[in-house]
């Protein structure tokens, strides 16, 4: 009997045992789990960008004659050489750009640098016949101005409507412009010729529209007219002392393109 009682005793201590400890248990509050934080961009325009671009270009004709030799005023008087060759600037165009944006409210400004490779100008042939001096007295006219690559560095100032930000731009331009005259006259036995290539400086100016079409990524179509100053091509022969006729061509065209860029983001922050 004594040892029956001493089980229950101890059973009964077990027992009230794991109820004092599930009561303690019960009163602890309950185990929190940290959130890992998520690092995301603090803005999607500020901060750096980079994208493509591509295009095309048109422009008003130039290359008039802008002075001449005493020898050459015959040839000019009998309309052997042209007073205004024609040229115009028309091609395309294709490049890359980078910039950098700061926000405040809905206003976005920043700059933007592009360079592009370019194929805009065009090369003929113009053919004249004086009948003054008989149907032998011809000339062939030939010119040829042309933009083999162009950039620019410009600064932009625009506003944001949700993801659509509407800008306008402006700054320097600069680009490589080719230029050649050539007018031969088989019935006097001259032909002359010059050209020019050099490195141009002028101005850019215009207003587009960039669209975020998904996180980080976005389309932009965009105006520009480019004006690079005018250059002189003086064409001479052998046969003539001195300068026959200078022709001056002004490099000036308009241009649309479309591009898409990545933009990098503002700084990174946690978001909890």
């Amino acid at each position: 009997m004594r040892y029956v009682n001493t089980r229950l005793l101890l059973a009964a201590a077990i027992a009230s045992l794991g109820l004092k400890t599930a009561a303690s248990a019960a009163d602890l509050p309950a185990r929190t789990y940290a959130k890992a934080p998520e690092y995301v961009p603090q803005c999607a325009w500020c901060g750096w960008y980079i994208g493509v671009n591509g295009g095309g270009a048109w422009g008003d004709r130039t290359g008039d004659i802008r002075g001449f030799s005493s020898d050459f005023t015959q040839v000019v008087a009998f309309g052997l050489t042209p007073s205004q060759l024609g040229a115009a600037h028309n091609g395309g165009f294709g490049g890359g750009q980078f910039g950098y944006n700061w926000t405040m409210s809905n206003w976005v400004a920043g700059f933007e640098a592009d360079i592009q490779g370019s194929d805009i100008g065009s090369t003929n042939t113009i053919n004249f016949a004086a009948i003054a001096l008989g149907p032998t007295a011809t000339s062939v006219s030939t010119r040829r101005d042309h933009i083999d690559w162009f950039g620019t560095v410009r600064g932009r100032l625009g506003v944001t409507f949700g993801t659509i930000l509407f800008y306008g731009t402006g700054g320097l331009a600069f680009g490589g412009a080719q230029s050649s005259v050539g007018n031969a006259i088989p019935a006097l036995g001259v032909n002359f010729t010059g050209s020019s290539s050099d490195t141009r400086f002028g101005w850019a100016a215009g207003a587009g529209l960039e669209w975020m079409v998904a996180s980080n990524w976005s389309l932009k179509a965009e105006y520009l007219h480019v004006d690079l100053g005018s250059s002189n091509v003086t064409m001479t022969d052998p046969l003539f002392s001195g300068p026959a006729a200078t022709y001056r061509f002004h490099h000036e065209f308009d241009s649309a393109r479309i591009g898409v860029n990545y933009h990098f983001g503002g700084p990174i922050v946690a978001k909890y």
